[in-house]
C-alpha cells in the first residue's frame, strides 16, 4: 500500500482509507473483518463521523489492538462551540481513545454556515480549544463547494481538508487540490465512487489515484468490496480519457442524471425551498440509507416542499439537466415521517 504524507500533519497516511459510513449499517463483527484485513493489507486511515450512528464505536473496537497504528478521523456536524465541545467528548469516549489524530467540521455546505461556525461561539472555537488541549491532533473542514474551502483556509488554522473527487465532480477538485497542497495542509478525497453509482471501482480508484490527493476514503460493506478496492490501489496503472467516458456513460442509467454537483444554480428557488438541501438529503436517504436522519433534517426545513408549485424553474436552470422535479416528488414522499398519513396516501398513489 502507497502511503503519503498528510499535509504537514507529520502524519503518514495510505493511500486508500476506509469511510465509516456502511458501519452502521453492519455487525460488530462483520466490521471487525473489514477493518483488520485492511489494516493488515496496509490501510492505517479510519475516518466518520459522530452523524453515522454507531460507526465511532464499531471502529473504536475493532482498532483497539492496534489503535497507535492507524489514523482515526471523525467529524460533527454541529456549529455551535458547546454542541461541538459535546460531540468530541463522545467522539473520544467511542473510539476509546485518549486523542484523535483529526477531527473535522462536517459538510461545511455554504459561506453562511461556515460563518456561523467561525464566529465567536461557534464550533470550531470548540475544536481548536480541544487541539490545544491534546484531545485532538489536527482540525479539518469537510465541504462541497470551493469557494467554502478557500475562505475557511484564510479564516483559520485547519490542517487537513476534505472535499468530493471523482471522475464526475473532476472540475470542482481541479484547481483546490494544488492550492490547498501548495499550502502544505492535507487534502483528503471523499465520495470516489460517486455516492455509490460509480459503474467499476477500477476506474474511479485510478482516476483519484491520478490526481494524487493525500489520501482517499471509501466505505466499504463486506471483504469483497474491501478486496475489489485493495486490487485496484495494489494494481495501479493510470486511467485514460475514453475510460472515463466509458464509466461516465455506463454510471449515467444509474447516477449521472440524478447526481447533485452542488453547483448551487437552482438555489434561487421561487417558494424559497432549499432545493440544494433537499436533493442533498434525498440522495443520503436514497444511497447511505441514512433514513432517520435525512427524514429529521427535511422536517426541520422551511418551506418545505409543500411549498412548490411545480414551477419547473430550478430544472431549466440546472446545467447538468438532473430531473429535479421528478427527484423532489420522490423526496415529497420519502423524507416524510415514517408514519404520516399524508406520505402513506402519496405512496399509495404513485406505487410506490
Amino acid at each position: 500500500m502507497q502511503t503519503h504524507k498528510l499535509g504537514n500533519t507529520g502524519l503518514e497516511v495510505s493511500r486508500l482509507g476506509l469511510g465509516g459510513i456502511p458501519f452502521q449499517y453492519i455487525s460488530q463483527m462483520e466490521t471487525n473483518q473489514i477493518i483488520q484485513t485492511a489494516h493488515e493489507r496496509g490501510m492505517n486511515l479510519f475516518y466518520t463521523s459522530r452523524m453515522y450512528r454507531d460507526s465511532e464505536n464499531k471502529i473504536g473496537l475493532g482498532v483497539k489492538s492496534f489503535r497507535d497504528g492507524v489514523v482515526l478521523g471523525t467529524s460533527t456536524h454541529k456549529r455551535k462551540k458547546i454542541d461541538g465541545r459535546k460531540d468530541i467528548e463522545q467522539s473520544l469516549r467511542n473510539f476509546g481513545t485518549d486523542y484523535i489524530d483529526v477531527y473535522s467540521l462536517h459538510n461545511v455546505l455554504t459561506l453562511g454556515v461556515l460563518r456561523e461556525i467561525m464566529s465567536p461561539g461557534g464550533a470550531y472555537q470548540a475544536l481548536e480549544e480541544m487541539r490545544n488541549a491534546g484531545y485532538i491532533r489536527h482540525v479539518g473542514i469537510s465541504a462541497h463547494q470551493p469557494e467554502t474551502v478557500l475562505e475557511a483556509l484564510e479564516m483559520a488554522a485547519f490542517d487537513v481538508v476534505e472535499f468530493p473527487l471523482n471522475f464526475i465532480d473532476r472540475e470542482a477538485a481541479a484547481g483546490l487540490l494544488a492550492d490547498i497542497q501548495s499550502r502544505g495542509i492535507g487534502f483528503v478525497s471523499i465520495k470516489p465512487m460517486v455516492f455509490g453509482y460509480a459503474a467499476t471501482a477500477s476506474v474511479a480508484l485510478r482516476y483519484v489515484f491520478s490526481a494524487a490527493p493525500d489520501s482517499t476514503i471509501v466505505g466499504t460493506y463486506n471483504l469483497d468490496e474491501l478486496n475489489e478496492n485493495l486490487a485496484v490501489e495494489e494494481a495501479g496503472g493510470e486511467v485514460t480519457g475514453d475510460e472515463i467516458m466509458e464509466a461516465i456513460a455506463a454510471s449515467e442509467r444509474g447516477c449521472y442524471k440524478v447526481f447533485c454537483r452542488r453547483c448551487e444554480n437552482c438555489v434561487v428557488c421561487p417558494q424559497g425551498i432549499d432545493i440544494k438541501q433537499v436533493l442533498r438529503l434525498y440522495e443520503y436517504f436514497d444511497r447511505y440509507h441514512s433514513w432517520d436522519w435525512a427524514r429529521d433534517a427535511y422536517a426541520a426545513l422551511n418551506p418545505s416542499l409543500e411549498a412548490c408549485d411545480n414551477c419547473g424553474a430550478c430544472e431549466r436552470e440546472c446545467p447538468y439537466h438532473i430531473p429535479i422535479k421528478r427527484q423532489l416528488e420522490r423526496a415529497r414522499v420519502d423524507l416524510m415521517a415514517r408514519r404520516s398519513a399524508r406520505r402513506l396516501v402519496r405512496k399509495k398513489l404513485l406505487g410506490k
